[in-house]
């Protein structure tokens, strides 16, 4: 029973559920009542029915989310109300039987109930497996309970820190209360409250209490957890920090989050200081970069422009631009012109180049078209991959210049000419895929020449899927280069490395039965139609789609 977190988490990545009836899900809950009901019985229902007994777990919104289904917050609230439920979830929630209470906890949850509330406060503290208390605190967080402190101690027990999958449902409760529980447990000697605690302060709002009990936290605690508290006191943004950070500034393990406390202070001094230790480096560290990129400030982010532009940095440092939405922000747009313009640091280009997509403005095309020119391939691939929702002819053009010379063409340009339907360049990227020995070329031109085939290209398409070791990508394009040809000799062939692709599962067949839905016949169809009762709920709608419009 302790394994069943595991065992359902691996359930969920093994395995394709079938849609969930609640029809039939109402008949296994009566056969679930049965004295025998054992573990490989429970998870059986956690497999068949994930999104109506955990939706208020990660796995199961993750694994909807990938199968583009919708998860209803309580999707058994309609159940709630049937005799089946209201005669038996009592006797379930106080059976001998762990399994059946486990199944009463995720039933309890699934259907918004909170008449039980009392019980599962009670069962956090009482059951004797760990699974079993897990599914019990869940469903208490899941029903927004306000005994936020009894949880707290759940969690601190029972929670793995490291990996945590409870504690995002715990901080969806009443910030208050929330709040209330910190104030009171912060001062613990239990380490693993202390976190919590300082935790939790992060998202309950700023006050003078919390700014002292956090400042007291990050000066007197042990340098190995000093950081939670100094991570709350950045994301709250509090001030007057530089005397109490200063000795933080000489541990590796407190100093870079400190440091972005401080480039998050809204007090002057504090930020001024990190400001003058970066004037002072005659290579600005990583640590000190990343505390202005990720600033909250404006003005702090165009002083990591700034610098990134006149100073050397550490070698190799790693441009996120997706750690500051303020670099896409017209707010900081002549700044970051200006740095693409006067920065010399290529791990710098290749990325910040990228702030500029969809920018039509006439100084960022200048600067996109001119670093189409920059002697490093990975600038040059950014770029382009960076304007690929253009639709201008003077870019198309310089792309396929660039196509044309080895030395300076990168693969992005493919998917523009393929958007912009540049059908004309058959007999260029023949030749790429015949002399080129890079996977990445050899795949983007068959992407190219199978979105627009002439009959002279079967051959390499053929030739393609008889090799037993082609590449994937290659080979579904090859067959998708055959579809568009109606070629019908090859329907044998595709319907062979479907099924070997099909070993692994019936969402890789996609690719194939969308092709000889092109090509059409007999076979095709009779092929098509073995997937019509897939365990892929994706495939099943596309068979049916397909069928339906023969």
């Amino acid at each position: 029973m302790k394994k069943n977190i595991l065992r359902l988490l691996a359930f969920f990545i093994a395995s394709v559920t079938f849609g969930q009836n609640i029809d039939n899900f109402k008949e296994d809950f009566k056969k679930a009542i049965e004295s025998d009901f054992n573990e490989t019985d429970l998870n059986d229902m956690f497999r068949t029915y994930s999104n109506l007994l955990t939706p208020h777990s990660d796995i199961t919104q993750l694994t909807a989310s990938l199968k583009n289904e919708r998860i209803i917050q309580y999707p058994l609230s309609e159940f709630r109300e049937t005799d089946n439920y209201k005669s038996n979830i009592q006797l379930l929630l106080n059976s001998k039987n762990p399994n059946h209470r486990l199944l009463s906890y995720l039933v309890i949850a699934g259907t918004g109930d909170t008449n039980y509330e009392k019980d599962l406060l009670d069962k956090i503290k009482t059951e004797d497996t760990k699974g079993n208390r897990i599914w019990s605190g869940m469903a208490l967080m899941y029903l927004q309970t306000t005994h936020t402190t009894p949880l707290f101690d759940f969690l601190t027990e029972n929670e793995n820190f490291g990996d945590s999958h409870m504690i995002p449902l715990y901080f969806k409760l009443n910030k208050d209360s929330l709040q209330n529980t910190a104030y009171n447990k912060i001062n613990s000697e239990n380490i693993k409250a202390k976190i919590l605690s300082a935790q939790l302060l992060s998202i309950t709002g700023k006050n003078k209490k919390t700014e002292q009990l956090l400042l007291n936290a990050a000066k007197n605690w042990e340098f190995n957890i000093k950081g939670y508290a100094i991570y709350s006191i950045k994301e709250l943004q509090i001030g007057n920090l530089k005397e109490v950070f200063i000795p933080l500034l000489d541990s590796t393990k407190t100093r870079r989050i400190a440091i972005q406390a401080l480039t998050n202070s809204p007090t002057k001094e504090d930020v001024d200081y990190i400001k003058e230790i970066a004037s002072n480096q005659k290579i600005v560290s990583k640590d000190i970069l990343n505390g202005f990129l990720e600033s909250k400030s404006p003005e702090n982010v165009k002083y990591f422009l700034q610098l990134i532009a006149s100073k050397d940095i550490e070698e190799n440092y790693y441009l996120d631009i997706h750690k500051q939405p303020l670099l896409f922000s017209d707010e900081l747009l002549i700044d970051t012109q200006r740095t693409l313009k006067t920065t010399k640091h290529i791990e710098i280009q290749k990325y910040l180049i990228k702030v500029l997509q969809g920018r039509k403005d006439s100084e960022s095309m200048k600067i996109l078209l001119n670093y189409l020119n920059n002697k490093d391939s990975s600038v040059r691939y950014w770029t382009v991959d960076a304007l690929k929702s253009t639709k201008s002819s003077l870019v198309i053009d310089r792309l396929i210049k660039m196509l044309k010379q080895p030395e300076k063409r990168v693969s992005p340009i493919t998917e523009i000419l393929i958007r912009n339907e540049i059908n004309t360049l058959q007999e260029t990227y023949t030749d790429i895929y015949k002399n080129s020995r890079n996977l990445e070329w050899e795949r983007s031109s068959i992407e190219y020449l199978s979105t627009f085939p002439k009959n002279k290209h079967k051959v390499i398409f053929k030739d393609i899927i008889q090799q037993e070791d082609s590449d994937f990508a290659i080979n579904r394009d090859a067959v998708m280069g055959l579809a568009n040809l109606k070629d019908t000799n090859s329907i044998d062939r595709i319907i062979e490395v479907s099924e070997k692709e099909r070993l692994g599962s019936d969402s890789n067949c996609q690719t194939y039965i969308i092709a000889l839905s092109k090509i059409k016949g007999s076979k095709s169809k009779e092929y098509i139609l073995t997937f019509k009762n897939s365990d892929s709920e994706n495939i099943r709608e596309l068979v049916t789609e397909i069928i339906t419009n023969w």
